[in-house]
């Protein structure tokens, strides 16, 4: 009996019960999954970059040997573009270390930056009294009249439209914040004019969230 048992069990696996006396064999564990893949900063700066260029002049068929100059970009453009840039990677750069006109310099340049966490300079961070005291120095010297108070009005010192065009090229270049000359127009004493900026400050500086973007 126990020899036809055993003839039974080597040629069908099985007892005659149906029990399965083959050896059984474990799952395999479960692959772990593939951890995400890390979002390049680099990558997504230069993603953002090349979509700003579009989206401002107007062209796709873009490289990073690109001129925005001569691909039709002034110098309104170019403002609106580092003001992008500042509210979307929370880097304040001024106009003047912006200017690299090549697609790919800028691309390096605002990478860099973030990539320190520090604004264009590197200077300390801007106060409302630093934007107070840098405004009325400005006034001094445009306006050729003594330090003005919160209250001086900018036109009643004898300012006119070509000392606010200087003022605001001035403001942009020191904070790189656009300032234009109808902010000016309704903010004429120093107090309006310091609050002013500093809201502006404070909207570029905010930082955007990293974010990966959808592949077309």
């Amino acid at each position: 009996m126990t020899r036809d048992r055993s003839a039974v069990i080597a040629l069908t696996g099985t007892d005659r019960a149906g029990a399965s006396t083959a050896p059984v064999e474990s799952a395999a564990p479960d692959a772990p999954d593939a951890p995400a893949a890390p979002i390049d900063p680099a990558q997504d700066v230069r993603e953002f970059m090349f979509g700003a260029w579009s989206d401002l002049l107007g062209c796709h068929n873009l490289t990073e040997h690109a001129d925005f100059f001569t691909r039709g970009g002034d110098s309104l453009l170019f403002t609106r573009l580092v003001r992008r840039v500042g509210k979307e990677f929370g880097v304040v750069i001024p106009l003047h270390d912006m200017s690299r006109r090549n697609l790919g310099d800028q691309i390096d340049l605002v990478h860099t930056l973030r990539s320190r966490g520090i604004s264009g300079r590197a200077r300390p961070a801007v106060t409302t009294g630093g934007i107070r005291t840098f405004l009325a120095e400005q006034w001094r010297d445009v306006l050729d009249c003594p330090l003005p108070s919160d209250g001086s009005d900018f036109f009643a010192l004898g300012g006119d439209s070509l000392l606010v065009t200087r003022l605001v090229r001035r403001v942009g270049k020191e904070f790189g914040v656009e300032v234009s000359v109808r902010d000016i127009l309704s903010a004429t004493t120093l107090a309006d004019q310091t609050r002013l900026v500093s809201g502006l400050l404070t909207e570029a500086l905010r930082p955007a969230p990293l974010l990966r973007r959808r592949a077309a």
